[in-house]
């Protein structure tokens, strides 16, 4: 059976090329009706077979509903179209795709007579050899075979199926739209991505696929349309699409005009492609971009990246603020501009740590003494490493460089050197100082026995005195290189801070381009130091006075008395106080350094150590007072607080011992000294001075005559005791054993290193008295009077 339907017009029905079709179908016995589109839904009871359905239409777009019709009465149906002026409209329509249409006839006025004979041979042939049998789609095979075609039709029914072919198969969403924007193909990858089949699209307009609520910033499918209706050919957007189930669908559109050639708009064809996993990778991407740059951001070591060519392709901040150039000024700068590094003595160019990468193809660390100069021509010091950065596949692509500045490490370790060699310096200083103390006790322990041998009037009194005067010279000497090596626990005194420091400033003072200009009051109150340690301090920071004038200037020292009130000058407690000042007229103290002038190793000098102020103010704590920076018109101005002993005045001449005679004294001595030359001494001055004296070399000879004595009711009234004894019992040990037989015992602790803890606390070591070597007859014959009056007045 066969069905003509001819849609071109109803009053058009004796027209000459549909007649010549019924003449070739009468000719194959094939019966053929004349109907239109608004009677085909009768059709269904009327055909008892799929038949040969032949459409003849003037244009494609009429036979859309009829074509679909026919299609659902009789799926299995051989469906051919017939047409004038047929183009190609694969691209614009859904003819053809689907298998909607088995063939295209291009059946133009001039030749149609031709081509009805034609068709009605082949027709003819092809149900005569299939018979009621034959399936629509060798029907169909045998007409494409035997059909004689012209070259123009032939390849419009090849290219028909190769384009029917890839709008069945692609992945992508192929939607055909009419002139309206209503859905006329829908093809299976927009089926598999948003879960409509064709019958629940086809015939639609596009909104059903718009999100609830829109998608934010993201145009929606119908403004796209809209902009192609506005005259736009092609338009390509992103937009977010929701699918069946509600879902949101990233799909990337192209969305083109079809129009035929005369340039009337056919329709439209919408490409769609899922781009929802690329989004998502996109923004994972950008995620984890993100978490490097707050990564790189937020560590303490400069980052460049580089490509293969040198070029900088990424700083993080602290690399910027290293080099001192921004990001987007250093993006495609040669790393040469941004990072320059030099020798850190020499200012020679470095070699590009790039370059060195990229030869050696492994990682790399700049040599010592680099340093980094920024843009604005600072320098710092930095260590440095570069290694290659590889792609998957194991490629260089570039260099990575990562630094830090260590120019303040750097300080800090050359200072750390510096009071290694200082510490060492400072124990050998100790050696020497305790040796020298030993030797001159000896030699001015003779010479003050000399003294008393000597009648006032001779010539060698006056030489004599000028020794003794060297003596304290010396002495002062000793006690600064003993402070210098040990520090420690303060052995306090109660005297004059005048004479110290005016003492220490003409000794400092000596020989150099400054002068000191000198402020005290005539009753400057007493107080309680260390000589040898506050000289240390006061050495310290008159020192760095004269270092700040190179030129020469003047040196303005004073103290006044000063009675502080709660929180006056925190962190001292309300009393008395000697307040002194040191003031140059040096540069002065910026502002933001005076917080860190007392820090150790802090020093703006070139050749400093930064412990000269810190030495200063360790030594001022531990005399429980405070060292600041004051007020100055001029240069830096430093006051010292210490507490007062007592609120009456003490002359410089109070802190020498009084040149008279020593005081005689009886009783029985015992002294325990590893150093020969200072027992014989000792004993020789104590004789003369009339006591018995009794020695020994170590503690162990001492406790064992200690015991004897003791033992036959002789107990020593004093006993002197060295501290310090290389390779025996010390004196320390030896006064724990005595205590134990005899915890009445009047010890009296000597030592070379006065700095010892001992010292300085003696008292908790059972010691009564202390005498600090090196010791004349006067100081000897003082301790030891007081220590038996001490004695007498106990028994």
């Amino acid at each position: 059976m066969a069905l003509f339907i001819d849609d071109r017009a109803r009053e058009r029905s004796s027209d000459p090329l549909a007649e010549r079709v019924r003449t070739a179908a009468a000719a194959c016995q094939i019966s053929f009706q004349r109907i239109f589109i608004e009677s085909a839904d009768n059709l269904a009871g009327t055909m008892s077979a799929a038949p040969l359905v032949v459409l003849l239409a003037p244009d494609v777009t009429p036979l859309f509903a009829t074509a679909r019709l026919a299609r659902s009465l009789w799926p299995g149906a051989l469906i051919i179209f017939l047409a004038p002026a047929l183009r190609l409209l694969v691209l614009q329509n859904e003819l053809t795709v689907r298998g909607l249409f088995g063939d295209l006839y291009r059946m133009q006025d001039a030749d149609s007579a031709r081509l009805a004979d034609e068709l009605a041979d082949h027709m003819a042939a092809a149900v005569r050899r299939h018979a009621r049998s034959a399936t629509v789609e060798a029907i169909n095979t045998h007409l494409l075979r035997q059909i004689p075609q012209p070259t123009n039709v032939r390849r419009l029914l090849q290219s028909n199926q190769y384009l029917a072919s890839v709008l069945l198969n692609a992945p992508d969403g192929i939607v055909f739209l009419d002139a309206q924007g209503t859905i006329n193909l829908w093809n299976d990858g927009a089926m598999a991505m948003f879960g409509y089949d064709e019958d629940a699209t086809v015939g639609r307009s596009l909104d059903f696929l718009s999100c609830p609520g829109g998608a934010g910033d993201t145009p929606t499918l119908l403004s796209v349309l809209a902009e192609v209706m506005d005259g736009h050919a092609v338009m390509r957007r992103d937009v977010s699409l929701c699918n069946a189930v509600g879902q949101r669908v990233d799909v990337g559109v192209t969305l083109a005009e079809i129009g035929d050639e005369r340039g009337r708009r056919l329709g439209f064809a919408l490409f769609m492609r899922d781009v929802t996993a690329r989004n998502r990778y996109q923004e994972s991407l950008a995620a984890e971009h993100e978490r490097l740059l707050v990564t790189l951001r937020s560590i303490g070591d400069g980052v460049i990246t580089t490509d293969t060519a040198g070029r900088v392709t990424l700083l993080n901040r602290v690399a910027e603020t290293l080099c001192g150039w921004p990001l987007a000024d250093a993006l495609g700068q040669p790393l040469s501009r941004v990072f320059r590094v030099v020798h850190e003595r020499t200012l020679e160019p470095r070699e590009d740590p790039v370059s060195q990468v990229l030869r050696t193809n492994a990682v790399i660390e700049l040599a010592n003494h680099t340093a980094l100069i920024a843009r604005d021509g600072s320098r710092r010091l930095i260590a440095d490493s570069g290694a290659p950065i590889r792609d998957a596949a194991g490629r260089l692509i570039g260099v990575v460089l990562v630094f830090r500045d260590v120019t303040e490490k750097q300080r800090i370790e050359d200072a750390l050197l510096r009071a290694r060699q200082l510490e060492a310096i400072g124990f050998l200083a100790g050696g020497i100082a305790h040796d020298f103390n030993n030797i001159l006790t000896a030699l001015f322990g003779n010479i003050s026995l000399m003294r008393l041998h000597v009648p006032p009037d001779s010539p060698m009194r006056a030489l004599l005195e000028q020794a003794d005067q060297a003596f304290y010279r010396a002495r002062d000497l000793t006690q600064q290189l003993l402070t210098f090596a040990k520090g420690g626990a303060p052995l306090k005194k109660t005297g004059s801070l005048r004479a110290l420091i005016e003492d220490t400033a003409r000794f400092l003072l000596h020989g150099t381009k400054t002068v000191t200009s000198f402020t005290f009051p005539d009753d400057l109150w007493s107080a309680e130091f260390d000589p040898g340690q506050m000289s240390q301090a006061l050495s310290n920071i008159l020192l760095n006075a004269i270092q700040v004038m190179p030129a020469g200037g003047t040196i303005t020292v004073g103290g006044s008395n000063i009675r502080l009130r709660a929180n006056e000058v925190p962190p001292l407690k309300e009393g008395p106080y000697v307040r002194l000042f040191i003031e140059d007229e040096g540069p002065g103290i910026p502002e933001t350094d005076r917080e860190r002038v007392f820090h150790p190793y802090f020093t703006t000098k070139e050749s400093g150590t930064g412990l000269g102020l810190a030495t200063a103010y360790s030594v001022v704590q531990r005399h429980g007072g405070h060292i600041g920076i004051g007020d100055s018109r001029r240069g830096a101005r430093f006051e010292i607080y210490l507490p007062a002993a007592d609120t009456h005045s003490t002359s410089a001449a109070d802190e020498r011992p009084a040149r008279g005679e020593p005081d005689g004294g009886r009783g029985y001595v015992v002294i325990m000294d590893d150093e020969e030359p200072v027992r014989t001494v000792c004993a020789d001055i104590l004789g003369h001075l009339g006591y018995e004296v009794e020695l020994v070399a170590d503690g162990e000879s001492l406790v064992s005559l200690y015991g004897t004595r003791f033992a036959e009711g002789r107990r020593p009234d004093a006993v002197i005791v060295d501290l310090t004894v290389p390779g025996g019992m010390d004196g320390r040990e030896a006064a724990r054993r005595i205590l134990a037989i005899d915890r009445d015992a009047r010890l009296l602790v000597s030592s070379g290193y006065c700095n010892d803890p001992v010292m300085s606390a003696y008292r908790d070591h059972g010691f009564v008295g202390v005498i600090a070597k090196p010791y004349d007859v006067r100081e000897l014959a003082a301790n030891l009077a007081r220590v038996m009056r001490a004695s007498h007045d106990k028994t």
